[in-house]
């Protein structure tokens, strides 16, 4: 079994990577610094028996997306699970940033995630067997002023893994979505004010659960803790207007501006 993990240098992809290394996985870890990457992969050579194979890129580049799918097919790595982890998320104004900043989110979210899955899951339909496990969030189920793109992207990735999944549910590949909240990850690190412990989740089990339920077969997962989920039911039922000021209130406290 290869499993394919972008954004695998640090957070939720250095969790994935861990975990799948402990079940014998062969590795192929992709992120943008080669010199984190080899740091992990010296770990996990040290830890499990697999390959481990370093990739280093940056996926905001549809040129370097491009570059890595040749890249995997010139070394003939037959790519079982691909984890969609990579991902970019601007917390501030759309009006306040430049277009570079908030196109840079659908690059790597969206754009990146569909050519990887278009260009790896053939081959697992074809063994029928493997899957995809795109990153998506509880940002997905509502608009998020203060973060539009960055909601609407994941809001996409939710909606083209339920689709997907329902398109491969009989070839025997699992298409996941993971919905995770707040992760104790780089990712809200320079947010301001900080998120304190109690209010995020930790990468290990997150990535825990997220493994539990794609090897269930299941195609959303809500890791971590339950409020998290709960957290989506609102989004689903309470009235339009009134989750827009919620979660207002939410990226108000996250806002970077």
């Amino acid at each position: 079994m290869t499993a394919l993990i972008t954004g695998a240098s640090a957070g939720l992809g250095e969790a994935f990577a861990l975990q799948l290394a402990k079940q014998g996985a062969d590795l192929v870890l992709v992120a943008r610094s080669r010199n984190k990457l080899n740091l992990l992969a010296e770990t996990l050579r040290g830890e499990a028996n697999g390959q481990v194979t370093v990739l280093a890129a940056d996926l905001s580049s549809a040129d370097a997306v491009d570059n890595l799918i040749a890249e995997v097919i010139l070394r003939d790595l037959k790519i079982d699970i691909l984890v969609n982890n990579a991902g970019l998320g601007v917390f501030e104004d759309f009006l306040a940033t430049t277009f570079a900043q908030q196109v840079q989110q659908v690059d790597l979210n969206v754009r990146a995630l569909v050519a990887l899955t278009h260009a790896f899951a053939p081959g697992m339909v074809e063994r029928r067997c493997g899957g995809v496990i795109n990153i998506a969030s509880t940002a997905a189920f509502q608009p998020l002023a203060g973060a539009s793109v960055y909601a609407a992207s994941k809001a996409f990735v939710l909606s083209f893994t339920e689709a997907l999944s329902l398109e491969l549910e009989k070839t025997g590949v699992t298409i996941t979505a993971a919905c995770p909240g707040p992760v104790a990850t780089h990712f809200f690190a320079k947010m301001n004010p900080t998120l304190n412990a109690k209010q995020m989740d930790q990468p290990t089990p997150v990535v825990r659960d997220i493994l539990r339920g794609f090897e269930r077969g299941e195609r959303v997962v809500y890791p971590g803790k339950l409020a998290n989920r709960l957290g989506t039911w609102g989004a689903r039922f309470l009235p339009r207007n009134m989750i827009l000021r919620l979660a207002l209130k939410t990226t108000s406290k996250l806002n970077q501006s």
